[in-house]
């Protein structure tokens, strides 16, 4: 075999060589590069997961990106619900509420409320009634008094004493429920209170208030809307 023939021999393993790295114009990466790559999105991966995945859903946030880039504010929403609790006084067999955290829903209700022009027809029903009335809680004792409307029905009322604060309760119970839900609006303790509420759903809806100190004491309790009293 001539110089010539071996160069040309040469020449043409080298080219077979080069083009064992593509199979059909396509590249074919080493194991060692595919490991890099592995490596370095594994890297990214956990780097996400620390400053972005962990403020948002979990509110941890060990960088402190997440409290810069405000993704801690949406953990610390969605963790704003607990469940209220109920007690019974067997003596007079009513439903004692005490001092609990409301419980929500999140979204349940907003998509079910009515629109501006709903709201607006409701407060021009022919059953619109204004009631005022004065109610004694017995020392040391509690009591509710409930409304019964339908949903989506608009209640304006204000209730208040001479002075002495009173725990309460403001709360709804769906018709027909038999589990003993409730859905609480307002819960503190004061001697007063003026609102409105657009009931999210059918069923009786009221207060309860609960007398800790040692003497009787009235709530004069003015309402305005469509409803019936259940007392």
């Amino acid at each position: 075999m001539t110089k010539s023939n071996m160069n040309t021999n040469t020449s043409k393993e080298s080219n077979t060589n080069a083009n064992s790295e593509r199979v059909n114009g396509i590249p074919v990466h080493s194991t060692a590069t595919l490991i890099k790559a592995s490596i370095g999105a594994t890297v990214i991966a956990a780097v996400v997961f620390v400053t972005a995945i962990l403020p948002a859903e979990y509110n941890i946030d060990p960088t402190g990106i997440g409290q810069m880039s405000g993704l801690t504010s949406l953990a610390q929403a969605a963790s704003l619900s607990a469940e209220p609790a109920i007690s019974t006084d067997a003596s007079t067999g009513t439903a004692q509420k005490e001092e609990t955290v409301i419980a929500f829903e999140q979204g349940a209700t907003l998509a079910n409320a009515p629109s501006v022009a709903e709201i607006a027809k409701m407060r021009q029903t022919a059953g619109v009634r204004s009631d005022t009335v004065k109610i004694d809680i017995p020392a040391g004792k509690g009591l509710e008094y409930k409304l019964l409307m339908d949903e989506f029905v608009h209640l304006e009322y204000e209730w208040s004493t001479e002075g002495e604060a009173l725990y309460f309760d403001f709360h709804g119970e769906p018709k027909g429920d038999t589990t003993g839900y409730f859905e609480s609006f307002s819960i503190t303790t004061s001697d007063k209170m003026k609102g409105s509420l657009t009931t999210p759903f059918a069923g009786s809806h009221g207060w309860y208030w609960k007398n800790k100190t040692n003497s009787p004491i009235t709530v004069t309790l003015s309402t305005k809307g469509d409803y019936t009293i259940k007392g």
